[in-house]
């Protein structure tokens, strides 16, 4: 009993050592997968802004686009209408003339 109670106690610092260095592997590690971990959410962070920019450049775009193209379309129904009116103008001078010679004649 006494021998083994000696034993015991050689193997006690060579037991503790061995959780030391285990326990230094296990930070070791922990501090590698925080590290990693920590740079995996700044690159989710750098994508996701990117990402939001890309989107509000698309719809700032867009929005520019669908003002050019509304203003595009007034200008052409606007020219649309003055040349309706035109053309109106035209006929009604043209009945009133047909209707003088119309009257001229009789």
């Amino acid at each position: 009993m006494k021998y083994l109670a000696i034993g015991l106690l050689l193997c006690l610092p060579a037991l503790a050592d061995w959780q030391w260095e285990g326990r230094e592997e296990v930070r070791r590690a922990m501090t590698e997968a925080r590290r990693a971990r920590m740079e995996a959410m700044r690159d989710v962070s750098r994508a996701r802004s990117d990402a939001r920019r890309e989107l509000y450049q698309a719809r700032s775009e867009a929005r520019r686009e669908m003002y050019q193209a509304e203003r595009e379309w007034s200008r052409e129904m606007r020219r649309a209408r003055e040349e309706w009116t035109r053309e109106i103008r035209e006929a009604q001078r043209e009945v009133a003339r047909a209707a003088r010679s119309w009257r001229d004649w009789r």
